[in-house]
């Protein structure tokens, strides 16, 4: 059972997934965003892998970097944390 939740786990998408995805889509780096929305490379690292929320001072700024609106990247966290505690309350 242990092995099946830590599955569940990994294959959950964090908003960070499509962060990544539309930067890559668009030509930016990593380095790029962080500097367009003025946090150190490695904060944006660790939202990327989903170690980090988006709160939504970060999904302001990721509307002004990425034209997408802020309300996307605050649905697209609260359904990812929903889900993430679905999971381990099982």
């Amino acid at each position: 059972m242990r092995y099946d939740l830590q599955l569940q786990r990994k294959l959950l998408s964090p908003p960070g997934d499509t962060i990544q995805e539309t930067i890559d889509t668009i030509g930016m780096t990593e380095a790029e965003l962080a500097e367009c929305i003025g946090r150190p490379k490695e904060k944006l690292k660790e939202l990327i892998e989903g170690k980090e929320p988006v709160t939504l001072k970060t999904a302001i700024l990721l509307e002004r970097a990425l034209g997408i609106p802020a309300s996307f990247w605050m649905e697209r966290e609260r359904g990812y944390q929903l889900e993430l505690s679905k999971i381990e309350q099982h």
